[in-house]
């Protein structure tokens, strides 16, 4: 079977980096790692804990609310960026097992000329109301403030990142390298309405917008809105869609710009819960974030996870491929494609975690197992559109 790379050139031909390959090999990162986020000493000197300070943000996503908030006039839409923000921080250090100690700061870049005080005030809203919703289910995050600065010259919209500190027993720690063969793979939905969310969720997280965006909408945006589009794209591969911003996606019920916009689902909770029940038996922990479903192959050692049990393709990414006529193996490695948090556990846990998800009204399945390696770890993924070898 032919390897495929990690690395879509159909998000590359726009100028972005789906596996980031290049990044993780600047900063060192490691082709096997143990902790899904990287653990640092304390610095308050204990010996017994863990440190992690984790940045992220919720990247091009601000674009479509940029557009949404032309189109309509409303500047409710910028809300939403706060929980994409806080989530892709807070379910990456979670997934290492860190759920206490947790202090958030956010920076907010923005053009001045185009976004107006009440979009920040929006955004500002939404990570309180985020905060709020989270402490209800047991996760106390103190939100510290932090900086918002009038860019115009760098910032073409707006940008909306946040950095995370969590501090926690090493014992606590998520180690990756506990994964064996003969461990299972159970999947955790990223779509429908999860007890904690206001309504039902499309499961496009905040990964892959870049190539999203492009693929589904039509250039008419750009002739009208010129600060959305990167001028370095070709007219060709740029915003080469047939859709505007309030077309219907069929089988979702929602807008192109409501189910791009949709807040990516946090599964703190989830995670909360099956460490204080299942901590020992978790073997590893996955959020499936930069590199899709190619994700896991960074975790554990000496391992091959074979996936073959997916949940049908959700209907925003079945009109992402149609629009973009893109190949389903970089589908795979740019999107969640149905389900964006993964547990490595021994096959006699996976019914427990299944029947604790559908508690918070999260659907949950086995879609996969763990084999032993010959080499690096590897990625197979069995799916009704090919089989794909990573």
């Amino acid at each position: 079977m032919a390897k495929h790379s990690s690395e879509s050139q159909s998000y590359a031909s726009l100028g972005a980096s789906s596996a980031k390959a290049g990044i993780l090999a600047a900063v060192g990162e490691h082709a096997e790692s143990r902790y899904f986020a990287s653990p640092l000493a304390d610095p308050f000197g204990d010996p017994d804990r863990a440190f992690f300070l984790h940045a992220d943000g919720a990247g091009t996503k601000s674009i479509v609310a940029y557009l949404m908030f032309r189109e309509t006039g409303s500047v409710s839409w910028f809300k939403s960026l706060a929980v994409d923000s806080l989530v892709m921080n807070l379910d990456d250090v979670a997934c290492s097992g860190g759920l206490s100690g947790l202090v958030l700061s956010n920076t907010i870049g923005r053009n001045r000329g185009l976004i107006p005080d009440g979009a920040i005030q929006a955004i500002i809203e939404g990570y309180r109301e985020c905060a709020a919703l989270l402490m209800a289910e047991g996760i106390s995050i103190q939100l510290s403030g932090g900086e918002t600065a009038d860019i115009g010259d760098l910032v073409r919209t707006l940008v909306v990142d946040s950095t995370l500190s969590a501090r926690i027993r090493k014992d606590e720690l998520v180690d990756a390298f506990k994964v064996v063969p003969g461990d299972v793979i159970v999947g955790f939905s990223s779509t429908g309405q999860c007890r904690y969310e206001s309504r039902p969720n499309s499961g496009i997280g905040s990964n892959g917008l870049t190539l999203a965006r492009n693929v589904m909408l039509t250039r008419s945006l750009v002739e009208k809105y010129p600060e959305v589009a990167d001028p370095a794209i070709p007219a060709s591969l740029g915003y080469r869609g047939p859709h505007g911003v309030s077309d219907e996606i069929p089988g979702l019920g929602m807008t192109v710009g409501e189910s791009l916009l949709s807040p990516t689902r946090t599964y703190a909770p989830l995670i909360l819960a099956m460490l204080r029940s299942f901590r020992d038996g978790i073997h590893s922990l996955v959020h499936c974030t930069g590199g899709g479903q190619t994700k896991i192959k960074r975790f554990g050692r000496g391992v091959r996870f074979e996936k073959t049990s997916f949940f049908p393709v959700p209907p925003i990414f079945s009109e992402i491929q149609r629009c973009g006529e893109i190949p389903w193996s970089e589908m795979y490695s740019v999107f969640n494609m149905g389900h964006r948090l993964e547990a490595c556990v021994p096959a006699t846990l996976a019914g427990e975690l299944i029947g604790l998800a559908s508690t918070f009204g999260i659907d949950a399945q086995i879609v996969g197992r763990v084999a032993a390696s010959k080499g690096p770890n590897e990625v197979v993924i069995d799916s009704p559109h090919g089989t794909f070898s990573f």
